[in-house]
């Protein structure tokens, strides 16, 4: 018989049974698995003399008594087992909801270390992208600007060749004034005009013999030419915007009798430049004949004079007159 079976439990009988309730429970186990009874049993046999030697133990008082004893001390080692096992059980599970717990925390730990990768990627992508708009932008308008300032540089080197094929008479305004009314002479035409820009001459034209005589009769119109260093300052003295009641007295016209050709090349290409650069003011309800062009920003250099080679035979005539010195000519005052 199995040292470690429970005879108690192989007789089916509790652990206070008697005497008789053994033999009761003896007699209806061994006709249960007789051998007789159970030919096609081979383990019937074994079961018979284990229901034999249960009962012979617990019929005795004194082996009874022992196995008792070291039935008890089984129960109590089989429970510490039990408990020992219930309490590594718990601790397993602790110990696995431990590691779980620990997983997901490390997984979510992951996670977020990953999104902050990812939004710090991007983030740096994006940061790249603007830096590159950026510098496409400042590289676009340092190329416009350039653009701007060689198109600029371009025109002002025209505006400068032609200013170097400027005569002599390109810069020169005609006035006349009545002498009667307002009387000037070079010095004090020269102090009046030179607010507009430096002169080069002032050219006063002597009194005719016909000026004299209108003067006997209260009228004594004059005439002198105002030779400018600059066409800019000439520019200035005809399209002067506020004219002063002093300059007002004088009636002013080109030398040549016509606004020089070289002040409307300078106007029609300011004027096309402010319309490619975009900052072309609107002028609606005015042509472009009333615009007065902005040649102050030309070179205004002393620029010698050319040919004088024109019709004008009054203007040739106070031209190469000077104030000290010259002889007595008859020239015509208009």
């Amino acid at each position: 018989m199995d040292a470690e079976r429970d005879v108690y439990e192989l007789l089916g009988v509790s652990i206070e049974a008697s005497e008789k309730e053994l033999a009761r429970a003896y007699r209806t186990k061994a006709l249960q698995y007789h051998p007789d009874k159970n030919r096609d049993n081979p383990s019937a046999v074994q079961l018979f003399h284990d229901i034999k030697a249960a009962y012979d133990l617990l019929i005795d008082p004194q082996q009874r008594s022992e196995y008792n004893e070291k039935r008890r001390a089984q129960l109590a080692k089989r429970q510490r087992q039990n408990a020992l096992s219930g309490e590594r059980k718990r601790m397993k599970s602790q110990l696995e909801r431990d590691e779980h717990a620990a997983k997901e925390a490390r997984t979510a730990k992951y996670m977020r270390e990953q999104s902050v990768r990812q939004e710090a990627a991007r983030f740096r992508e994006e940061s790249l992208r603007d830096e590159w708009r950026q510098d496409k932008k400042m590289r676009e308008h340092i190329r416009r600007t350039q653009d701007q300032q060689d198109r600029q540089e371009q025109q002002d080197n025209a505006a400068s060749a032609a200013m170097n094929d400027v005569d002599e008479l390109d810069r020169t305004i005609r006035i006349r004034w009545d002498d009667a009314e307002h009387q000037h002479n070079r010095e004090s035409l020269a102090a009046l005009f030179s607010e507009f820009g430096a002169l080069e001459e002032v050219v006063v034209a002597p009194v005719s013999e016909n000026a004299r005589r209108r003067g006997a009769e209260g009228s004594r119109p004059r005439s002198a030419l105002l030779v400018f260093h600059s066409i800019a300052a000439a520019h200035a003295l005809m399209n002067m915007q506020h004219e002063s009641a002093e300059v007002r007295r004088f009636e002013r016209t080109w030398a040549k009798g016509t606004e020089p050709r070289v002040v409307r090349d300078i106007a029609d290409s300011q004027t096309a430049a402010a319309a490619e650069a975009g900052g072309a003011r609107e002028e609606s309800g005015r042509g472009a004949s009333l615009r007065i062009p902005d040649i102050s920003a030309i070179d205004q250099r002393q620029l010698p004079g050319s040919s004088m080679c024109f019709a004008d035979f009054e203007a040739l005539t106070l031209m190469r007159m000077r104030q000290h010195g010259t002889s007595e000519q008859n020239v015509v005052g208009k």
